[in-house]
């Protein structure tokens, strides 16, 4: 299993953007994570598609897009004008005809395309998804704010959906979002996640490149241990 990492831009200095991203390259980044919220989806409103245009200008990182919003699929040719390279759409924001033809859509514009589970939302939902999405992204805290709590209890959730692409579709990636840390991301891998959304653990730690290579290092010595 190949392990990546997306900083969380939610945990940057926005008063210095462009030395923390500089920052998360040097450090090893695989992707930038960029949570956009609307304050309607979620009670928060972080940033829209201009930051994340004038962030493409200046980094080769792709951009993981996770709208935390109403209506996303009004937003896909902003999204790919801004250079988006994924966007991530919640279960339950559409109805699931309507959310599987914005997932080929996204895939047809040439984006990789995603479905995040908000912890009250359980893995069979996203099932009729798994054919349309390149990742799963299971959220371990309630979506809408960084520095939360990471909520153990999902790891189950983690479980099943692995278990269920395994056998229907063994390429597709599960990430996590909330809480990641050096003390939470082995049992994230030894559940089956491969992707860690890393805010607070990557852009405040000391040292950003350590903090990364050694959530990557506990993530890798903990599936040897299964």
């Amino acid at each position: 299993m190949t392990f990546k990492t997306s900083p969380s831009l939610l945990a940057a200095d926005f008063l210095h953007l462009e030395s923390e991203i500089r920052r998360a390259e040097a450090a090893g980044a695989d992707m930038l994570h960029c949570d956009v919220m609307d304050g309607v989806y979620v009670p928060n409103i972080s940033f829209g598609f201009f930051i994340i245009r004038q962030i493409a200008k200046i980094t080769s990182l792709p951009l993981d897009v996770h709208m935390m919003t109403a209506c996303p699929q009004n937003y896909l040719d902003v999204l790919k004008n801004a250079g988006a390279a994924s966007v991530t759409l919640h279960s339950d924001v559409m109805p699931m005809d309507e959310l599987i033809e914005t997932l080929k859509k996204i895939r047809e514009m040439g984006m990789k395309a995603a479905v995040s589970l908000r912890p009250k939302c359980p893995a069979s939902d996203v099932f009729p998804c798994v054919p349309y999405v390149d990742m799963i992204l299971v959220m371990t805290v309630e979506p809408g704010f960084g520095g939360q709590k990471f909520m153990h209890d999902m790891m189950p959730k983690v479980a099943e959906l692995r278990a269920y692409l395994d056998e229907h579709k063994p390429e597709c990636e599960i990430q996590v979002d909330g809480g990641v840390a050096p003390d939470t991301v082995a049992e994230c891998a030894k559940a089956g996640a491969s992707n860690f959304v890393v805010g607070t653990a990557s852009f405040r730690a000391p040292d950003m490149g350590e903090a990364l290579r050694g959530i990557v290092k506990t993530a890798e010595d903990a599936v040897k241990e299964i």
